[in-house]
Order: C-alpha cells, then sequence, then structure tokens
C-alpha cells in the first residue's frame, strides 16, 4: 500500500466522484480508478458502492477512511516537523477553540506568536467541543482550546485555568449596582444566553435547575460577543466566562452565588500523535499566559 493510494481514497471521498477526483489530483481518471482496484484488492474489501457516475463509501470504506485520514495528516504532521527541526521559519498549524474562550487570552498570544514567528502560518477554527476533539481525533486539527478534561480517551487534555462564569449587565439595569446575586434570583430578568448546542448553556441550565428555577431566555446567539453587546443596551442580562467580559467598559460583572458555576479549560491534543516545533512552541506561550491568568494578572 502505498501512500498516493490513500490520498487519492481521500479525494474520491471527497467529491464522491472519480472525474472531479482525478482533476484535484492531477492525474488521469483511468490512473485513479487503477490504483483505487489495487487498494481493494489489497485490502481484500470493497471501499465504494458504484452508482453511475456517483461512487459511495460501503461500511467498511468508512471505517478505512478514519485510517486513512490519520495516516495521511501524520505524514503531513511529519514533513512540517523536519521543516521546522532547525528554525521557526516556515510551516502552518491549525488550532481549534471553542467560540465562547476567553476574548483577551487566545487573541494575545497569536499576536505575540506571529510578532515572534512571523513566517509561521495559524490557522484558528472557531468549534463547538464535540466537533474540535473529533477533528483532533483525525488529526485535522494539531492543538484544541476548550473544556478540561477532554471527553474522548483518544484526545489528551492538559489544564490552563478555571473560569468563572457570571452575570454581565449593562450600566443601566436594574441589577447593575448589585455585588452578588444568587441564581433563584435571576427567574425575575429577561436573559440572552448562548445557544443550547453550547456545553456552556448546559452548564448554566444545569445550574439554573440545581437551583429550582426556570430562566427567562428571550434570546439566544452564537457568539460571546453578541450577547455582551445586547447586555450593554441596558434591558437584557447575560451569563458569560468573567474576562469575556472584563474588556467592556459599559458592562457590569456580577458574581453568581449558591452555586458559584465555573469550567477548567485546557490544552487539547491529538494522543500518541508528533507535535510540531511551532505547536510546542504556542502552547508553551498560552500557557505561559495562563499562568498570568492563575495569578489574576492582566494578559
Amino acid at each position: 500500500m502505498e501512500l498516493r493510494h490513500l490520498r487519492y481514497f481521500l479525494a474520491i471521498v471527497e467529491f464522491n466522484n472519480l472525474s472531479r477526483a482525478a482533476e484535484k489530483m492531477c492525474v488521469a481518471q483511468s490512473t485513479l480508478s487503477h490504483a483505487l482496484r489495487q487498494l481493494e484488492e489489497e485490502l481484500d474489501i470493497v471501499l465504494f458502492d458504484r452508482v453511475g457516475r456517483t461512487i459511495r463509501l460501503t461500511q467498511a470504506g468508512r471505517v478505512f477512511h478514519d485510517y486513512a485520514a490519520r495516516t495521511c495528516n501524520e505524514t503531513m504532521r511529519a514533513k512540517r516537523a523536519m521543516q521546522e527541526l532547525n528554525e521557526l521559519d516556515a510551516g502552518t498549524f491549525t488550532l481549534g477553540a471553542i467560540p465562547v474562550f476567553p476574548l483577551s487570552f487566545l487573541p494575545g498570544a497569536v499576536s505575540s506568536f506571529n510578532q515572534r514567528y512571523p513566517k509561521v502560518r495559524i490557522v484558528v477554527q472557531d468549534l463547538l467541543t464535540a466537533e474540535l476533539e473529533e477533528k483532533l481525533a483525525l488529526g485535522t486539527l494539531d492543538l484544541g482550546i476548550a473544556f478540561h478534561p477532554a471527553s474522548r480517551n483518544d484526545v489528551e487534555s492538559e489544564y490552563l485555568f478555571t473560569e468563572r462564569l457570571v452575570l454581565a449587565v449593562g450600566r443601566d439595569h436594574p441589577f447593575a449596582q448589585k455585588h452578588r446575586i444568587q441564581w433563584k434570583t435571576l427567574d425575575s430578568i429577561p436573559l440572552a444566553l448562548l445557544a443550547p448546542k453550547f456545553s456552556t448553556r448546559i452548564l448554566i441550565e444545569d445550574a439554573f435547575t440545581a437551583a429550582k428555577v426556570q430562566p427567562r431566555v428571550v434570546v439566544e446567539m452564537d457568539t460571546t460577543v453578541s450577547l455582551l453587546a445586547v447586555a450593554a443596551e441596558g434591558k437584557l442580562a447575560t451569563i458569560v466566562p468573567e474576562r469575556a467580559g472584563a474588556g467592556f467598559e459599559c458592562i457590569n460583572l456580577i458574581p453568581i452565588t449558591h452555586p458559584e458555576l465555573s469550567r477548567k479549560l485546557g490544552l487539547l491534543w491529538p494522543k500518541g500523535t508528533g507535535r510540531t516545533r511551532a505547536v510546542m512552541t504556542f502552547a508553551d506561550m498560552l500557557k505561559d499566559v495562563s499562568t498570568n491568568v492563575r495569578h489574576g494578572q492582566k494578559t
């Protein structure tokens, strides 16, 4: 089995069409078909069902796809690692982060890394936790920033810091002058919260349930920035990570008690895979920033 066979296979999966896959790989369609037959003969299994010009993965093909993707991604990692062995003067790495990650944390680290290593390209993807962990397991992400610990056995996680969730209100909100507030009190105000698909929303709902409170959720949004912008108008309150709201001058942040709600954040890695020098260097910078976070210093 040759690496090119795996790359051809992945291209066919991407397009479900031999002609388009051949165009992407810059080979003749007959070459692609021959390589696919060789691969199926070597594996002694049918990888695709063929219906007219369209081909689709069989059950065996779907299983093989994960292994093929990992193999090709690991090969790319190895090549990048060799390129970067002496100096961080080339290469690309892909970072996944949950959308509600503290706004003051990641941008600063990305900017600092770029200033030191301007020839290294960083691709940042906003992902939900489950999707982020799946991409790490498949090898399509080099590093993730999400909840600690990871929920999958094929993903490793390393603790960074604990983030408290707080009530965020505009300066004219009735609760703006409160120094703390209990969950049971929040049933009296309309709330803007993250959509139910987010892990943070699930944490918030669990806290309301524990307090035997039915929240009045009147707005649902997909980003923390949008929630804070709505809260700044003064009519609605929201619940966000404390550091996410720290940069909004027109927002008051109020601790919520009974219970106090927090979440642990960490670095996530594909388990048992190599890590390039660029990824390790960036991870070390994130760890340095997280140390400041744990000690309450400004990043």
